[in-house]
């Protein structure tokens, strides 16, 4: 009875806080679900938060950075109902990316859909981004921790990635990964 109690006051409590760390997003046009868990110390793209939609019953890790240019309107990102990422995570779009239902992204995940201007005599700090490449997760995925997802890469459902790999292309679904670059180890027979 009193574990019971403890793990209602628990779940007011978190349901309590998220609203509040979820507020400021929320008047600048972030678009939720229910029952959405932020934790703390997550950094919005607070120009661009409108172009973020976070389905129902998700929960996003402490320490996040969710990255979108200013100068680009375009640019979306959508995170599926259900989904849990852990802390420490980089969601940085400048083109779109989708993250489906039901996925596990563990801590110190990085997804990019975009890279840095480089080249000869070009400074980095100040070139810019390229345009980006959609980057698509589908539903049922699970990626290990410090694994980083590159621009373009399709991953079919229930992919799973490998701690610390690097997905550079597109995998089907049922695809276990692992590497760097990440390689297919097999396929998920359905049951």
């Amino acid at each position: 009875m009193f574990v019971k109690l403890l793990r209602h006051l628990h779940g007011a409590w978190n349901r309590t806080v998220s609203f509040f760390r979820l507020f400021t997003p929320r008047l600048l046009g972030l678009r939720t679900g229910r029952n959405v868990h932020a934790g703390g110390g997550i950094e919005w793209p607070l120009g661009n938060v409108g172009n973020i939609q976070i389905g129902d019953n998700v929960s996003l890790g402490k320490h996040g950075w969710i990255y979108m240019p200013l100068n680009n309107r375009q640019a979306k990102i959508q995170i599926g109902s259900g989904t849990a990422i852990g802390n420490d995570f980089v969601i940085s779009a400048n083109n779109g990316i989708r993250i489906g239902n039901d996925c596990l992204i563990s801590y110190r995940v990085s997804i990019i859909d975009h890279s840095h201007v480089t080249g000869w005599e070009i400074k980095p700090t100040t070139s810019g981004v390229t345009p980006g490449k959609p980057v698509k997760i589908d539903d049922g995925c699970f990626i290990g921790c410090g694994a980083v997802i590159h621009p373009g890469v399709e991953l079919g459902s229930n992919c799973i990635v490998e701690a610390n790999s690097v997905v550079m292309r597109s995998f089907p679904a049922g695809s276990v990964l692992s590497g760097s670059p990440a390689r297919l180890l097999r396929l998920i027979a359905k049951t």
